[in-house]
């Protein structure tokens, strides 16, 4: 058997392992649980994938001054103490694979025009519908390329990706076909590919006839193929009622997949009661959500995902994270970038927008773009920490501290893997 191949990074300025968050199951976190070694040193293993030397395991982590005398020769880099590491930050919500651009739009908001307005004349969701339609394939996973190595430069090492832009069988299939092509393309990276079929009811179409779809056609073929891990369901008014959703996502359990919602967004419908009832990964968005809905989370293995870039984007008011976070419920934060809402990557600056408008302190806020949300896509066994054993997904900060990640607000893409 071949001797395994080590590399070593040492005097690290900082290193977070995240190993108290992971002991509290990312509940009610202090400063403390963050697990910070100043002058640190990280051992991981390496493998080669499509002719690159990409991190596999974390094999050693601790002072500098103690790197055990076994690993004295494997090969090293020296941080200089001006770098911090961290566990590659977790993006727990996107919907990343889309064509078309809603900038115009965008300015148009801004210049007093309604939501209601621009849908009217074709804009909002259906603008980026037709366009993902008119997509060929390879156009799709270019874009979605470009938009991946983007991620990677702000320390984002896992990434959620949703369908939803198609609201029809062959174009749902085609995102999810990008997205597993994906996961080929970035051995380095962790995707999860969720189906979200039910984003919206399309033009043209009865919700009936279209939901009669999804789980007669679609589903079973996303399942069938494998080409979701996940299925996700917008349960609001106006889009999917409580008992609709509760169907898809039964189907889906049933089917294999892991199941998430779009909860308690525009209104409050008791959604976040039903994930946490399902045992769904995440309930997502929260900005509406109830006393009942806050206890439903506390008492649940279901994580609450917040998208503050949202609400900031739509200058609507925050989901109470403090509520949330005090009565004993995991809290992740994840970007929500897509065309229309919330168009950045840069999850480290939806982390100032938490820390200034949500109130999350420091180790609330490593907790939530890393163990928690890793807990959002059920891949804490394997990311969110650095412990030895665990995946070597980490992100070397172009900085010494890791409060600088969402000090420095909007900083240019630049963190890097090894």
């Amino acid at each position: 058997m071949a001797a395994e191949s080590l590399r070593v990074l040492v005097h690290a300025s900082e290193l977070l392992t995240g190993e108290g968050i992971r002991n509290k199951d990312g509940r009610l976190i202090e400063e403390h649980d963050v697990g910070q070694i100043a002058d640190a040193a990280l051992v991981y293993s390496v493998k080669r994938v499509k002719g690159r030397e990409i991190p596999a395991k974390v094999r050693w982590v601790g002072r500098t001054a103690d790197l055990p005398k076994k690993f004295l020769k494997a090969r090293r880099t020296d941080l200089k103490l001006r770098r911090a590491v961290i566990p590659g930050l977790v993006d727990a919500h996107t919907h990343l694979v889309f064509a078309g651009d809603r900038s115009s739009e965008f300015a148009r908001r801004c210049g007093g025009a309604t939501y209601e307005e621009i849908a009217r004349e074709g804009g909002g969701i259906l603008r980026t519908v037709t366009a993902t339609r008119s997509a060929s394939e390879e156009e799709l996973f270019r874009l979605a390329c470009n938009r991946v190595r983007e991620a990677q430069g702000y320390g984002i090492r896992t990434i959620e990706l949703k369908s939803g832009y198609g609201l029809d069988h062959d174009t749902e299939l085609k995102q999810l076909r990008v997205a597993r092509r994906l996961k080929m393309e970035f051995p380095e990276v962790l995707f999860q590919s969720t189906y979200l079929g039910a984003h919206a009811v399309p033009k043209g179409r009865s919700k009936a006839e279209y939901l009669d779809e999804m789980l007669r056609k679609t589903l079973p073929e996303v399942a069938s193929r494998k080409l979701a891990d996940a299925c996700d369901v917008f349960i609001d008014e106006g889009y999917f009622t409580l008992e609709e959703g509760s169907r898809i996502l039964q189907a889906a359990a049933r089917a294999g997949l892991r199941i998430k919602v779009h909860a308690d967004e525009l209104s409050n419908t008791a959604s976040s009661e039903l994930a946490a009832g399902l045992g769904a990964l995440s309930a997502d968005h929260l900005l509406q959500i109830s006393d009942a809905g806050i206890e439903a989370l506390a008492h649940s293995n279901t994580t609450a995902v917040l998208l503050p870039g949202t609400a900031f984007y739509l200058k609507a008011a925050h989901a109470p994270a403090r509520r949330l976070i005090e009565r004993g419920a995991r809290v992740a934060l994840a970007s929500d970038f897509n065309p229309g809402t919330c168009m950045t990557l840069n999850l480290p600056a939806v982390m100032t927008i938490a820390a200034l408008y949500l109130g999350l302190s420091r180790a609330e806020l490593f907790a939530a773009v890393t163990y928690n949300a890793a807990c959002a896509l059920g891949f804490q066994e394997r990311r969110g920490t650095l412990e030895a054993g665990l995946d070597a997904a980490f992100a070397i900060l172009p900085f010494e501290r890791f409060e600088e990640l969402y000090y420095r607000f909007a900083w240019p893409s630049g963190a890097k893997a090894f």
